[in-house]
């Protein structure tokens, strides 16, 4: 462990697992008791995986795609203290508009987790009329408030960098489509991020008349939804992180 450098706070119990005697050419390896997560962790939750880790007083906390025995996904939350041994919440995680009202997603999977100077941001894939990107925050994970949608659908997988760059939050993106996407540009995309909670239309989802990450750090404030859930007045926001002449697919042998 001692040639390994990684940086970032200091980890003092960081799980490690020395490397298989023989393996080459490989600079990563999977731990010998996976899985570290079996079938049916909780009460209606048919298996766990897609999670987010990081060190939280001297242990570890994570938000966890819980696939429920319906099929249906949930974000639920989970305990350990040595990053191996885990203990999940019954309840998926309660998340609250800023009012302090319960305001659940339909459903929520693959979620990330991301520390920003005091604060902690989970944000995962959700339903708003399409794949969309949702966001909360909480700074003891005991309340987990939801932020406006960041981007109209459809839009999922994204990573809120861990740091602000040049006063600004800064998040990256892959706009897609309704079904399973045969394009992946992946975008930049900036913002002052004026926290105000996520409002709601009639159908209980998120309203999008709110600002969004914008293109140079600015919000813009989209008219709202027209006939058939359409977005109206939505500006182009995005900045091109890869250019399809600059870009390529990558395989790990």
């Amino acid at each position: 462990m001692s040639k390994v450098k990684m940086i970032s706070p200091e980890v003092k119990n960081v799980p490690w697992q020395e490397k298989p005697e023989g393996l080459k050419g490989a600079p990563i390896w999977r731990y010998s008791e996976n899985p570290i997560i079996g079938r049916n962790p909780i009460e209606g939750v048919a298996r766990i995986f897609n999670s987010a880790v990081m060190p939280y007083e001297d242990a570890f906390i994570g938000v966890f795609r819980g696939e429920q025995t319906n099929g249906i996904p949930y974000i639920y939350l989970g305990r350990s203290k040595d990053a191996i041994h885990w203990e999940f919440d019954s309840n998926k995680i309660p998340f609250v508009d800023e009012d302090g009202n319960p305001f659940m997603p339909i459903y929520a999977y693959d979620p990330r987790l991301v520390k920003v100077e005091d604060t902690y941001y989970i944000i995962w894939c959700q339903d708003f009329y399409g794949a969309s990107i949702g966001m909360a925050k909480t700074t003891d994970f005991k309340t987990f408030v939801r932020l406006e949608n960041p981007f109209i659908p459809f839009n999922r997988n994204a990573v809120l960098f861990p740091r602000k760059i040049n006063g600004n939050f800064v998040m990256l993106s892959r706009p897609s489509d309704s079904g399973h996407t045969p394009f992946g540009d992946i975008f930049l995309s900036e913002s002052p991020f004026e926290e105000k909670g996520a409002s709601r239309d009639a159908a209980g989802r998120d309203s999008i008349n709110t600002k969004i990450f914008g293109k140079g750090g600015r919000g813009f404030a989209l008219a709202g939804l027209g006939k058939g859930g359409k977005s109206v007045g939505a500006p182009p926001f995005f900045r091109r992180l890869f250019p399809p002449q600059y870009s390529r697919p990558f395989k790990i042998n």
